[in-house]
């Protein structure tokens, strides 16, 4: 395979996912002539810049401005094409109409005013069905009568529906206010995908080591919050767990309100993380999942990776982090079995239905690498041991992709099932998503 320059027939949305990886997979790529990859960073750090900021469902005078130097920084920096024997020119109408859009945007509104993508369904309801209806022939006219008597039979049968629940009066409808990102909320499936999973099996396979003393741990220190590390420690030598099987989730959903219909009542899926273990389906091997994920340490907001963390001397003694956000490998996700809680909390104590079992990468550093602006992750190690412990499920504000640090050659060995065991050093792709990108600033 040529690189995808030569793919053929690519929609819109797989050119959305391409342009996801792009730059990971450049980051140590080794240039011909041993050519300088700075301009290449960052002119494909630049025109992604761009293409994400564009994307904004609001603008202010700020993210114009970035706008205009994500794109400066393109052309400034695009003669490594050139160079490469990419190119031999830019004349590009796209390329060339990307100046217009700080202007079209100040004259004529945000871009999302363009995008087909909100009407595509209305396409099946009022076009395609429409013709269905019809004889195939001077089919307009008769297109037209369908969908009005359509309307007219919707709009009775809510009238209909309206007197028999005793004519009450109208509802008022509360619209969402345009954002660049929108809270998410977090949906845990009402019943455990396996109900009773032994301690010992989760160790074996789902990778959770110590997953009986970081229960134990968490049991002492959401009861004591005040305990140090030493304290906590002392303490969970005296705890029994009463049980040896817990409930297991193996996913997580994430949805977000539909800014654009009526009353922000619409919710959808728009985020998942995955926990499961290797297993056998249709007689083939599925390897173990067990995604990464941006977690709440402390008071972490809604963009940016720092804040003012509200932790105890024990949180921040034995994890050594940073305020605001880290990133997290998920192991476990489960529930701790409803009668042994009143053996393992006080009553004054009303402890996390859902809880994960992570092991984590290092905490952010202030400032991401230089030219491709992306946050450098090594896995957390305590005394040889990866760091690990058990965290409220509520505490995970999305899933995030880790992309590895290939160097010059990618390892053959290394697969998506075990790169983030046997990779050193990763990034943290604020590119993923728009709304990823909009949270890593």
């Amino acid at each position: 395979m040529k690189g995808i320059s030569n793919l053929s027939r690519v929609t819109g949305k797989e050119h959305d996912q391409i342009s996801r990886f792009l730059l990971g997979i450049i980051i140590d790529i080794r240039l011909p002539n041993n050519l300088s990859p700075v301009r290449l960073l960052t002119a494909v750090r630049g025109i992604l810049d761009f293409v994400y900021l564009a994307q904004y469902p609001m603008h202010t005078d700020e993210t114009l401005s970035l706008l205009e130097d994500a794109l400066d920084s393109f052309h400034a920096n695009k003669a490594v094409f050139v160079d490469l024997g990419i190119r031999s020119e830019f004349n590009l109408p796209k390329l060339h109409a990307c100046k217009h859009y700080v202007m079209y945007i100040k004259f004529y509104g945000t871009t999302d005013n363009y995008n087909t993508e909100y009407t595509e369904r209305l396409h099946i309801d009022l076009a395609k069905e429409a013709y269905r209806s019809t004889n195939f022939k001077n089919e307009f006219p008769q297109m037209t009568l369908w969908l009005e008597r359509k309307e007219k039979i919707f709009c009775h049968e809510k009238f209909i529906q309206w007197r028999l629940d005793g004519c009450p009066a109208p509802l008022v409808v509360e619209t969402l206010h345009p954002g660049i990102i929108y809270e998410r909320q977090l949906v845990m499936p009402k019943f455990p995908t396996v109900k009773s999973v032994k301690i010992s099996r989760l160790v074996d396979a789902y990778g959770a080591k110590y997953f009986r003393k970081a229960l134990v741990e968490f049991i002492v220190h959401h009861s004591n919050p005040t305990f140090s590390l030493a304290q906590v420690e002392a303490a969970s030598q005296s705890i029994h767990l009463p049980f040896n099987v817990v409930a297991v989730f193996h996913r997580i959903k994430f949805t977000t309100p539909d800014p654009y219909a009526a009353g922000g009542t619409i919710n959808s899926v728009v985020d998942a993380v995955h926990v499961q273990p290797a297993h056998q389906s249709h007689s083939q091997h599925i390897p173990g999942r067990f995604d990464t994920v941006l977690v709440n340490n402390g008071n972490g907001g809604l963009t940016g990776v720092e804040g003012k963390a509200k932790m105890s001397q024990y949180f921040r003694a034995h994890h050594d982090i940073l305020l605001g956000y880290r990133v997290a490998q998920v192991r476990v996700v489960f529930s701790i079995p409803a009668a042994s809680l009143h053996n393992l909390f006080p009553p004054t104590i009303s402890p996390p239905k859902h809880l994960a079992y992570v092991e984590w990468f290092s905490p952010f550093s202030s400032e991401p690498e230089p030219h491709h602006l992306l946050y450098k992750l090594k896995p957390s190690y305590k005394n040889g041991e990866r760091l690990c412990s058990i965290i409220p499920v509520a505490n995970i504000r999305r899933s995030i992709q880790l992309l590895p640090k290939f160097g010059p050659v990618a390892p053959k060995e290394w697969t998506s099932s075990n790169v983030l065991e046997q990779c050193p050093v990763f990034f943290a792709n604020s590119l993923g998503d728009r709304h990823l990108y909009a949270t890593i600033i």
